[in-house]
C-alpha cells in the first residue's frame, strides 16, 4: 500500500467545540469504503497510526472510525488502545447473532462503539434496539424525518446529527434537541441572515483595508492606535515567533515596515480568528482556517508559484464569514480585495478558483474531484499524500 489518504472531520457539541474527531481512511485505491480484505482495513488503519501519530492527529480527543463486519471479528480489535477510538459500526443488513456477541465481548472489555452515519429507517431502528445496551451514540442523517429521531431519542439514543450543512439543518439539529453535530466546518459554513458588521469586526475589517490599500504609513498606524487591544494582541502575536527577526518589535509602523502591508493583513486575520477560542479549548474555526490556508499555499506552489500570497489569502478570507456572522459577499463588498480573490472565493473562478475548489474536496474528501484535479494538473501520489498530511494536522 504506496498511499495513505486520511481525513479528519470535527464532531462539536451544542457549544461549537470539538467533542471528538472521525477518522476518515481509504485504501491503495482511493475508494470511498473499505472494500478489500479484513487485512487491507487493518494495514490502512495501523499505517495511519504508525505515521501520523495519535497524540498529533487527535490531541486529547477521541476518534470515530468506522468498523464493518469483518474489521469487528477480525484480531486486531484487542490490540487497537481502545482509549483513543470510538468505533462506528457498518451494519450490512440486520444485526447478526455472531455480530452481537462479538459486539458484547468487546464491550466488557470497554471498547466504545457508535452506529455509522444512517439516514435512519426501521432497520437501522431494529439493529439500534438490539444493541442499545451497547451503543454509546448514533449517528444519524439529519436527513431522517423527525418522527424517526423521536424514536431514537425516546429509546435513550445519544444522537450526533451528521451533514449538517445549512443554518437551515442547524435549526433542526437544535428543535430536535441533538447535543452533537458533524459536518458543519466541512461543507458550507453556517450563515446568519444577519447582514450588518458589529462594531468590532468592522474595526477589523478598516484596518485590513488601510493595509491593503495605499493608504500613508502615519494613517495606517493612526488606525492601530484607534484599537489599542488589537494592536497588543498583534505584536504579542509576531513576537511570540511567527517572524523571526533578530530585535524584538516593538511598534506597528517597525511591523509595518518589516513585514509588508499583504502579510500583515493575514497574519491580523489569523489572529482575530485565534481570538475567537477559549484559553482551554481548541477552536475548530481556527483549526481550520489554518489548515486551509496552508493547502492553498501548498497547492499554489506546486502549479501556481505566482499566486501563492494570493492563495494563502483566499484561505484565511474564506471562513471570514463564519467569524462576523454575515454572508462571505457581504465581508468581500466591504473589504478592498483583488477582483481574482473575490472570483475564487464567490464563483470558484479562475486559477485561484480552482485551487480553492480542490482544497474544498480534499476537506471533504471527494476522491472523485482529487483525482480529477491531481491528474489534470500532474500532482504526484507524494504531493497527494502530503496535502492530505496538511489537511488533517495542524
Amino acid at each position: 500500500m504506496e498511499n495513505i489518504y486520511i481525513a479528519r472531520q470535527p464532531i462539536l457539541d451544542e457549544n461549537n467545540e470539538i467533542f471528538a474527531y472521525e477518522l476518515l481512511y481509504r485504501d491503495d485505491n482511493s475508494r470511498p469504503t473499505i472494500k478489500n480484505s479484513r487485512l487491507a482495513t487493518v494495514a490502512v488503519l495501523n499505517s495511519t497510526l504508525n505515521k501520523f501519530g495519535i497524540k498529533n492527529l487527535l490531541g486529547n480527543y477521541k476518534a470515530f472510525i468506522k468498523a464493518d463486519e469483518k474489521f469487528l471479528l477480525h484480531e486486531v480489535m484487542f490490540t487497537i488502545p481502545k482509549e483513543h477510538f470510538i468505533f462506528s459500526l457498518q451494519m450490512q443488513g440486520r444485526v447478526t447473532k455472531k455480530i452481537k456477541n462479538k459486539i458484547i465481548e468487546l464491550h466488557q472489555l470497554g471498547l466504545v462503539f457508535a452506529i455509522n452515519d444512517s439516514l435512519v429507517n426501521n432497520e437501522v431502528i431494529d439493529n439500534f434496539l438490539e444493541l442499545k445496551e451497547y451503543i454509546s451514540y448514533i449517528k444519524v442523517d439529519i436527513n431522517t424525518p423527525n418522527d424517526k429521531i423521536k424514536i431514537l431519542q425516546s429509546n435513550g439514543a445519544n444522537i450526533i446529527a451528521t451533514k449538517v450543512e445549512t443554518d437551515q439543518m442547524l435549526k433542526k439539529v437544535k428543535a430536535n434537541s441533538i447535543h452533537y453535530v458533524q459536518g458543519f466546518f466541512f461543507s458550507k459554513p453556517k450563515v446568519l441572515e444577519q447582514e450588518k458588521f458589529d462594531s468590532e469586526a468592522q474595526n477589523i475589517v478598516d484596518l485590513c483595508n488601510k493595509l491593503l490599500q495605499d493608504s500613508d504609513i502615519d494613517d495606517v498606524v493612526l488606525e492601530f492606535e484607534k484599537n489599542p487591544a488589537i494592536t497588543i494582541q498583534l505584536l504579542k502575536f509576531i513576537n511570540s515567533g511567527a517572524f523571526h527577526f533578530r530585535q524584538n518589535l516593538s511598534s506597528i509602523k517597525q511591523v509595518l515596515t518589516l513585514v509588508g502591508r499583504t502579510k500583515l493583513t493575514q497574519w491580523l486575520m489569523l489572529m482575530v480568528y485565534s481570538n475567537t477560542e477559549q484559553e482551554s479549548k481548541r477552536s475548530a474555526l481556527m483549526e481550520q482556517v489554518r489548515n486551509r490556508s496552508l493547502l492553498m499555499e501548498y497547492i499554489s506552489q506546486l502549479i501556481a508559484k505566482d499566486l501563492v500570497s494570493e492563495a494563502y489569502f483566499v484561505g484565511v478570507l474564506s471562513l471570514m464569514n463564519v467569524l462576523f456572522h454575515v454572508s462571505l459577499r457581504a465581508v468581500l463588498k466591504e473589504m478592498n480585495v483583488d477582483k481574482q480573490i473575490r472570483e475564487a472565493l464567490l464563483h470558484k473562478r479562475g486559477r485561484l478558483g480552482e485551487i480553492f475548489n480542490f482544497v474544498l474536496s480534499i476537506e471533504r474528501f471527494d476522491e472523485a474531484e482529487i483525482e480529477n484535479f491531481s491528474k489534470e494538473k500532474n500532482i504526484s501520489p507524494q504531493d497527494l499524500e502530503k496535502l492530505t498530511l496538511v489537511a488533517s494536522i495542524n
